[in-house]
């Protein structure tokens, strides 16, 4: 599941580039823990990719589709 919390860290690695999970957690104003469950989540749904510098988006442009319903009465 992609929360607004994980948009924001995608949108910010596309921002910065490759950076530690540490150092995305303070230009995030983030707990570290926090934002170790969003990059662990993400790399498993193949948003973004870790490799020895760090994690980042390899994704230039990331294009999503769905709906949105209102609450049944």
């Amino acid at each position: 599941k992609i929360t607004p919390k994980r948009w924001e860290l995608i949108a910010k690695l596309q921002e910065v580039g490759t950076v530690s999970i540490r150092e995305l957690a303070r230009l995030l104003n983030r707990d570290v823990r926090r934002v170790h469950d969003d990059v662990t989540a993400l790399i498993t749904e193949g948003v973004i990719e870790r490799d020895g510098n760090g994690i980042c988006v390899p994704f230039a442009e990331i294009h999503t589709d769905f709906t949105l319903k209102t609450k049944a009465a």
